[in-house]
């Protein structure tokens, strides 16, 4: 198979609602005032963290499936299929990889995500995601 015109609209569509997303997170990023301890900023950092996971995936999931690459096994899995594919570097792949458990956490365990967790995974993860959209949209010509 391979990428449509359609696979493309929907990829571009993704990637801009991906950089709302990180433009937002590393504007807080930069914060220096304990916004981690206000619930609000908390959960809008902790959505908008998982949503970008998922944008990253999804992404990934169209990419695979267009292509005809292997199945994935799970979220990490399809970023590393994308990896093996050289249409992202391992090194970003390595960095990026522990976001995947932090956003199951958010799902199965967000009782025990302690607020610094929220505020490290922003300025961990925030500047990973421009790298992705890059390699995608070079990757797919956009």
């Amino acid at each position: 198979m391979f990428i449509t015109q359609t696979h493309r609209e929907q990829v571009r569509v993704w990637l801009q609602g991906l950089d709302e997303r990180v433009q937002w997170m590393l504007r807080l990023s930069s914060r220096q005032d304990a916004w981690e301890q206000d619930l609000t900023w908390r959960l809008a950092a902790e959505r908008a963290l998982h949503t970008s996971v998922e944008y990253t995936t999804d992404i990934g999931s169209l990419i695979i499936d267009a292509l005809v690459m292997r199945d994935p096994g799970g979220y990490a899995d399809i970023l590393k299929i994308l990896v093996e594919e050289r249409v992202l570097e391992s090194q970003w792949f390595e960095q990026f990889e522990p976001i995947i458990s932090l956003r199951a956490r958010f799902i199965r365990d967000h009782a025990n995500v302690r607020p610094e967790e929220v505020r490290d995974a922003i300025c961990t993860y925030a500047n990973l995601f421009p790298p992705f959209a890059a390699a995608v949209a070079d990757y797919l010509e956009l």
